[in-house]
């Protein structure tokens, strides 16, 4: 629609009854307004295609969750951290809550999406870690490919190098596909060394975004009106 607009204004006469250089200005006017809107426009132009990422259905529809006997995994609208930390979602009403069993078992919710080179994940985590060294349990984000081989893990937290029983703040990761791949985000904590005090691990805001191809367009286009414009200025001074 940007672009029939803008060929649509590139084609239609000056009105004869205003002077020739007060049209001329307007029109170079409108076209650097729609030239920088293609250029900062382009967030929205793209699809976040994680289903229920941001736990906002109030529940776990569209992961695959594991929760071994002794933990859990639910939903909520708020949680206390050990420490006194009062957590609440970073964006919306609700975020996922996942809490260990042990030793070595992991809770984790799971999800799939086929991304192309360029697409990627984001999202918010923290780490309550309700235990005292040397029992490290961990929570952490990981990325696995189509073959479920880990490619990488963007974010994870333990209790090395914290104060026992810390809290962690919410923290924001991200991780971009290098290769097109069937990509699984994996969202997991599990409880290292013993069974006794159980630690948390808190998820929001998930995104998985594929880049829509009209994008990189409309980008180009907009930064080829701002340079046309810019050479436009400097050979009128010279």
């Amino acid at each position: 629609m940007r672009i029939a607009a803008l060929l649509a204004y590139e084609n239609c006469p000056l009105d004869s009854s205003q002077p020739k250089t007060g049209g001329v200005k307007v029109k170079k006017l409108f076209i650097s307004l729609f030239a920088i809107s293609l250029v900062f426009g382009m967030t929205g132009m793209a699809s976040a295609l994680l289903v229920n990422g941001g736990f906002e259905i109030g529940d776990f529809t569209g992961w695959t969750v594991n929760v071994p006997h002794g933990a859990s995994a639910g939903v909520v609208a708020n949680h206390t951290g050990w420490g006194g930390t009062f957590y609440t979602p970073v964006e919306g009403s609700w975020f996922a809550l996942l809490k260990t069993d042990g030793p070595a078992t992991y809770t984790t919710a799971r999800q799939s999406l086929s991304l192309p080179a360029g697409g990627w994940f984001s999202g918010h985590a923290a780490f309550d870690w309700r235990d005292y060294d040397p029992y490290n349990d961990v929570a952490y984000v990981k990325i696995y490919d189509g073959s479920m081989a880990l490619v990488a893990t963007p974010w994870s937290e333990s209790g090395v190098g914290h104060p026992d029983y810390w809290d962690g703040p919410w923290t924001p990761w991200s991780w971009t596909a290098t290769a097109p791949d069937t990509y699984t985000l994996e969202l997991g904590v599990a409880n290292i060394g013993d069974s006794v005090l159980d630690s948390y691990g808190l998820f929001d805001a998930n995104v998985g975004v594929i880049p829509e191809p009209t994008t990189m367009l409309l980008l180009g286009l907009g930064l080829v009106g701002l340079s046309g414009l810019g050479r436009k200025k400097i050979f009128k001074r010279g």
